[in-house]
């Protein structure tokens, strides 16, 4: 059996009759649009059926005559489909009307259902999702037939309502609405809940830093136009009963009927009209109503002298008036209004109340209302519902972060969101039994279009892409770099913008952008400074590139889903880190320092003509969306925010030149009366055959230098040679042969320059690892880094909880983390462990510093449990919250984890000399090892922003 859309250069058109959602009828249009820039022909669109030998026939369960006609005759069955939630058939049915030969069916259990199954036509045609949100043109085909194997009944589901919340819209949201559009009204809207629907999101919270959703559209356009496409509507966390906060400023004043002030105690009268009017207002449409009450511009409700007794009970007041307007105002059956109310900040310990207080946890008042729990606004799950909260009749919600404006830094400016991340965060929440409602704050939308796919379609098909399917955000890229670029790009360049998405996204989860500055990354040690502006030249590279290839007429898809927000993370990290080799390199009077202020002027400039083009590109199709403030924030917003200030180096008098060992902050300049002995370990892991030492000259004169080597076992890659103005530095590369290499050594090189005689001691060693475990690791220097996933055992836990390894997770490779994750254990009797293996040299005390995912612990008792044993001696527990941390506390301890993204925990262990076992065992959910580091106690190695690099083990040369 085969349906033929478009065969022959004749296109089939669809019915659809005149009983149906007018918001379905619109879809159709769209999706003929669709159609017409696939194949060149447009389907009509006929409300009365005609003779035609293929037809496209759309309809709702309920709303169609010619669908329950055609189930009646068993032609078509609707059982698949009945009396479920936001489900559609996409069937071929031969002769399903007498004056038709074959019809593609496309049937909805309910409006929204519908729209999925138009717009599932789409995709299968090779429509992108943003083919109006970023002018992703499809490829053009010359035939679409669909076969029997095409017939689909689609999933209910996994997550009932899953939207995004347009938020901190100014300047860039708000700029692009008064350019294009005049005001946040419906023509805007109208893209925004295109593309909501497309991506297969049904909930939205409006932009309301300054907007009024309800009167914007002009009048209740906007809300009107929302409810015709079967959007639910929503008012975000601090904005109860379908009124935003901008109306009550709009509103309010001494003479107002709503009072002059935002406070329940004082103008009682005045807030509940206000509420009042707003359920009157916009009840009658679909819609999630927020309950609750937060201070105005998303303050706490009452001042800092408040009790928490005090702000409870306001609230209670607040809940139990809001319940009885929204009885009398939209429905006196409260089962069927949607309500939520955020437990967002402060909100959270009224839900939980203490030891003292008794919390709104269990009240009759929130006992139908879904509990919205939420992240720490930097992408890390709070609390979350414990197996007896599980059964609460509201369900549960999440409210998630790729945008936020607050402390301890914003981030509002281009997508910095990583897709391992959410997914173990997000697929977390779903284990938790958070499964009635998903949000996502995405600032602006623009340039958050890649993990917002990624978040919306793991909230439709949990099964698909959730827990069960760790490590397939990779698969999950490829595919959507396909649905965008098919017919675009071939495999090969595909492959290319898979490094470009990874890449850059990887890089900003690091550090967000604002946050950056010189001082993050360390400029030497562990070349960690070196090695990432290697890997973000090769991203620019791989993205310009495609730059010069891709045509003119998809270059807005190319340069907004992929080119502008990774070459403007990437050229951002350039810059700062650029400052930082120019501040360090100056302080030493290094003349390649002011190459270095050069470079990061051109990176400035660059940042500025790349958000040009972007606001130029299209006729001023994304104009705005680029002015966000977002270089070297210094306090918690852009006020202050600094741009790289540089430094300039003038030129020594006479000849100079400083000798540097790479990767480490040693350096000397060679005068006799200065320590002149520097030390390069490499060599002491056996698997490193190249090293290197930098000259760098002080000068603008020449200044000769010559290298001797006094051991037949290293070569110098050159041994002589001047630097000048011009050429002010070189690499020297050393290399070992260690079949030459007998027993351990140490040699020596000595470089001679205008101001005297260094050298450089170079030790190396022979191990032979027969005899230990594979990933056995060996304290060559004077510690030793393990990566998480280089365990030498991982034995399960109770009922088959083991760890598993998260790929390409960690800041520097990946992590472990124990699956199922809601499990609790107890070590050493049924906890999942994982063992390391190392060897020392030493007997005695030694630290075991632990880096972990900034977690926040799932319950109010601030802790997340680890143990540690070394070599089965006792086990100790710890827990990975230090005394004091709490969540949202701009001071060192949880803001400094966000910001870097891990946390360190240090704890005592004791060596014997040789081999040693190291176990980690899981105790409470919520623990992520990413790595950790050995030291003897007190000698903790040289700090860089990603830790010590990993040190050799048993394996890794292989």
């Amino acid at each position: 059996m085969e349906f033929n859309l478009f065969k022959n250069n004749k296109i089939a058109d669809f019915y659809i009759e005149e009983t149906a959602f007018s918001g379905v009828k619109k879809i159709t249009e769209k999706v003929s649009n669709d159609i017409y820039m696939v194949t060149g022909a447009r389907p009509h669109i006929h409300k009365d059926i005609h003779v035609a030998s293929e037809l496209i026939i759309v309809g709702t369960v309920g709303k169609s005559a010619i669908i329950e006609q055609m189930n009646q005759q068993g032609k078509l069955d609707l059982s698949t489909i009945l009396s479920k939630r936001e489900v559609f058939s996409f069937q071929i049915v031969k002769q399903p009307l007498p004056n038709v030969e074959q019809a593609l069916v496309i049937v909805g259990s309910d409006k929204r259902g519908t729209i999925y199954g138009l717009f599932h036509l789409s995709k299968r045609l090779g429509v992108s999702p943003f083919v109006d949100w970023c002018n992703v043109i499809p490829e053009k085909q010359m035939e679409i037939v669909f076969t029997k194997s095409d017939n689909v009944v689609s999933r209910e589901p996994s997550v009932k309502l899953r939207g995004f919340f347009i938020n901190d819209e100014w300047p860039a949201f708000g700029n692009w609405c008064m350019k294009n559009y005049g005001g946040f009204n419906a023509k805007a809207y109208e893209h925004v809940f295109e593309l909501l629907l497309r991506l297969k999101g049904n909930y939205l919270w409006p932009a309301m830093w300054s907007a009024r959703f309800q009167d914007d559209g002009p009048g209740l356009l906007n809300a009107k136009l929302a409810d015709e496409y079967g959007i639910i509507m929503g008012m975000s966390h601090h904005e109860p009963c379908l009124r935003q906060g901008e109306e009550y400023k709009y509103l309010r004043g001494k003479d107002s009927i709503y009072g002059d002030a935002w406070n329940f105690r004082k103008n009682k009268e005045g807030i509940t009209r206000f509420w009042q009017d707003g359920l009157k207002r916009s009840g009658k449409f679909e819609n999630v109503i927020t309950v609750g009450m937060r201070g105005e511009a998303d303050t706490a409700i009452l001042g800092k002298e408040a009790t928490l007794a005090d702000n409870i009970k306001l609230l209670l007041d607040v809940l139990k008036t809001q319940r009885s307007l929204i009885q009398e105002n939209v429905n006196e059956d409260l089962s069927q209004v949607p309500r939520m109310i955020a437990l967002y900040k402060e909100v959270e310990e009224f839900f939980y109340g203490n030891e003292e207080v008794e919390g709104l946890i269990g009240c009759k008042e929130l006992e139908d209302v879904i509990l919205m729990l939420c992240d720490d606004n930097f992408g890390n799950l709070r609390t979350l519902p414990t197996q007896e909260m599980r059964k609460h009749k509201g369900g549960y919600g999440m409210y998630y972060h790729f945008d936020y404006h607050g402390g301890p830094i914003s981030y509002e400016w281009i997508n910095s969101s990583y897709l391992p991340k959410i997914w173990e965060q997000m697929s977390m929440a779903y284990d938790f039994g958070i499964r009635d409602l998903w949000i996502v704050n995405v600032g602006d939308i623009c340039t958050q279009e890649f993990p917002l796919s990624f978040f919306l379609d793991l909230a439709y098909d949990f099964e698909k892409w959730g827990t069960a399917a760790i490590n397939q955000q990779e698969n999950y890229a490829r595919q959507w770099i396909k649905q965008q670029f098919h017919g675009i790009f071939n495999q090969d360049e595909q492959e290319k913008i898979y490094k470009i998405l990874n890449g850059y996204t990887r890089i900003a989860h690091k550090r967000k952008p604002e946050a950056m500055n010189a001082d993050i990354y360390h400029p030497v040690n562990e070349r960690e400074t070196k090695k990432t502006l290697e890997e973000i030249q090769m991203l620019l590279n791989l993205a310009e590139e495609l730059y010069q290839k891709v045509s003119p007429k998809n270059l807005t898809a190319y340069f907004s889903l992929v080119y502008y927000p990774a070459v403007g993370i990437l050229n951002l990290y350039k810059m700062q880190l650029l400052t930082g080799l120019n501040h360090y390199f100056a302080k030493l009077g290094v003349m390649i320092a002011n190459d270095y202020a050069k470079e990061v002027a051109n990176c400035l400039q660059r940042d500025c003509s790349l958000i040009e083009e972007y606001h130029t590109m299209d006729n001023g199709k994304f104009f705005g969306m680029g002015m966000s403030e977002h270089i070297g924030f210094t306090n918690w917003n852009e006020e202050g925010c600094q741009k790289p200030i540089l430094m300039q180096v003038m030129p020594a008098n006479k000849p100079r030149i400083i000798v540097m060992v790479e990767g480490t902050n040693q350096h000397v300049e060679g005068s006799a009366w200065h320590p002149n002995r520097l030390y390069l370990k490499d060599f002491l892991e056996p698997d490193i055959c190249v090293a290197s030492i930098a000259l760098y000259n002080l000068s603008n004169l020449k200044a000769d230098y010559t290298i001797k080597n006094n051991v037949e076992w290293l070569t110098c890659s050159m041994l002589n040679g001047t630097l000048d103005g011009e050429h002010c530095m070189e690499q020297i590369e050393i290399r070992i042969h260690r079949d030459k290499l007998v027993k351990d050594a140490k040699g020596e090189i000595c470089i001679t320059t205008p101001t005297g005689d260094c050298v450089i001691e170079i030790p190396a060693e022979k191990i032979d690892t027969k005899k230990w475990k594979h990933n056995t690791f060996f304290m060559q220097k004077d510690y030793i880094s393990i990566e998480a996933e280089h365990y030498t055992e991982c034995k399960p836990g109770r009922e088959q909880s083991a760890f598993l390894c998260i790929n390409d997770y960690g800041k520097t490779k990946s992590a472990m983390k124990v699956y199922p994750t809601t499990a609790y254990f107890t070590a050493g009797v049924d906890a999942p462990y994982l063992e390391y293996h190392f060897v020392v040299k030493e007997e005695g005390n030694y630290e075991a510093e632990f880096y972990m995912q900034p977690s926040n612990p799932v319950t109010p008792d601030n802790k997340i449990l680890y143990a540690v044993s070394c070599n089965e001696e006792v086990i100790k527990v710890y827990n990975a919250i230090e005394s004091g941390q709490k969540v949202g506390d701009y001071g060192y301890l949880w803001a400094n984890g966000v910001l870097n993204n891990i946390r360190r925990r240090v704890q005592a262990i004791e060596c014997k000399k040789g081999c040693n076992k190291l176990r980690i065992y899981a105790v409470t959910p919520g623990f992520v090892l990413e790595k950790l580091v050995i030291y003897p106690s007190g000698k903790k190695p040289p700090e860089c922003f990603l830790g010590p690099a990993e040190t050799y083990y048993v394996g890794r040369d292989k």
